[in-house]
């Protein structure tokens, strides 16, 4: 089963070790419920990274106001992949009205989107 996987097992697609290749790896998620969100992350940090109730509330915000962004570099960043560097680490919001607002600008308008 593993000649026929895409996971490179088995299947002759390993590179040599000097060989360096990089990717992008995208995931796209929907926050249903950021209190469970803030508790799983404040866990990871008192578990794993050992911080203290202050220094998780300093890194991910309170529950009440909660750092979403935040939450989720700490769940679901791991601290290291072995065999790999982090070369980069970007998060953003999806911004649902961006089509139809940027579709209804004149192009010498697009200019100020920056």
């Amino acid at each position: 089963m593993a000649k026929d996987s895409r996971w490179g097992l088995d299947s002759g697609n390993v590179r040599p070790s000097g060989v360096q290749q990089e990717y992008w790896f995208s995931l796209k998620l929907r926050v249903d419920s950021a209190a469970q969100l803030w508790q799983a992350a404040a866990l990871r940090c008192l578990s794993q990274a050992e911080l203290s109730q202050d220094e998780v509330e300093d890194l991910i915000g309170p529950l009440e106001d909660p750092s979403i962004a935040d939450c989720l570099m700490v769940l679901a960043l791991p601290e290291r992949l072995p065999g790999c560097s982090r070369l980069d680490t970007a998060l953003h919001p999806v911004d649902t009205r961006a089509p139809a607002a940027r579709a209804a600008r004149e192009p010498s308008d697009m200019i100020d989107l920056g």
